[in-house]
């Protein structure tokens, strides 16, 4: 299973064996402050003998931890630092309670054209804080007392921004080029996970948001009465229009 923001799909989708609850663009700020188990949905239910891989971060490292470290006075890499130690008192809370094995996926490398570089004395001053703040959180994650699945090397051009073949033009990997991704899931969990071709874009293979036993029963029924009703009144509704006439 993986949870988290978008890359929680895209970084996984082109494994077969991916159960994916994307949660929408979900920071790691968020995580820290409200807990890791309240981004968990009703319909994720991992057990022991499950992994659960969390995907928090990218949108941290790219957009706020350079912002909020100006305004609080410190080195982004401080900032980051600060980030890093709330989300690991909420990884740590989360894990007490929950049964299966949990990972962290790595923050992937960045797109410059992604990057926010206002503030910046120019745009090598802004690609080179944007991979310090990544490579420091991935540092942490790295030692947060779970597995870690660092694909990173596997997409990564040596100024850390991403191969342009293997983006998706955005923000993420392209999960058409899975390879690294499986490689590290190897690596991290001991597992051999398998490759699918996902569909494009891969949204689909997302888990539809959770919808209790009542509501569904409740669409149902408004489905049936509906098509019964339309079926009886099939006129209901439409307007008659004049034929044409000629000048």
């Amino acid at each position: 299973m993986t949870l988290g923001d978008s890359h929680s799909l895209f970084s996984f989708a082109g494994i077969a064996e991916a159960k994916i609850y994307w949660r929408g663009p979900r920071t790691m700020h968020r995580a820290a402050r409200d807990g890791i188990a309240s981004l968990v949905p009703k319909n994720c239910r991992p057990v022991s003998g499950d992994v659960l891989v969390l995907s928090f971060g990218e949108i941290d490292s790219r957009v706020h931890v350079a912002r909020v470290a100006r305004r609080n006075g410190r080195s982004s890499v401080e900032e980051a630092d600060a980030l890093c130690d709330r989300f690991q008192a909420a990884l740590d809370q989360f894990k007490a309670r929950c049964p299966a094995r949990l990972a962290l996926a790595c923050i992937g490398p960045f797109n410059p054209a992604y990057l926010e570089y206002e503030g910046y004395e120019n745009e090598e001053a802004c690609r080179a804080n944007a991979k310090a703040i990544r490579d420091r959180m991935n540092d942490r994650m790295a030692m947060m007392g779970v597995a870690f699945v660092d694909f990173r090397a596997g997409y990564s051009n040596p100024d850390g921004s991403i191969i342009p073949s293997l983006s998706d033009n955005n923000v993420h990997i392209d999960p058409r080029h899975s390879e690294p991704v499986l490689a590290a899931l190897k690596q991290a969990l001991g597992v051999q996970f398998n490759l699918r071709q996902p569909p494009w874009p891969p949204d689909s293979l997302a888990e539809k948001p959770y919808q209790s036993s009542w509501k569904r029963f409740r669409r149902a029924v408004r489905a049936k009465v509906k098509g019964w009703f339309f079926r009886v009144f099939p006129h209901f509704g439409k307007t008659h229009r004049l034929p044409p006439q000629g000048n």
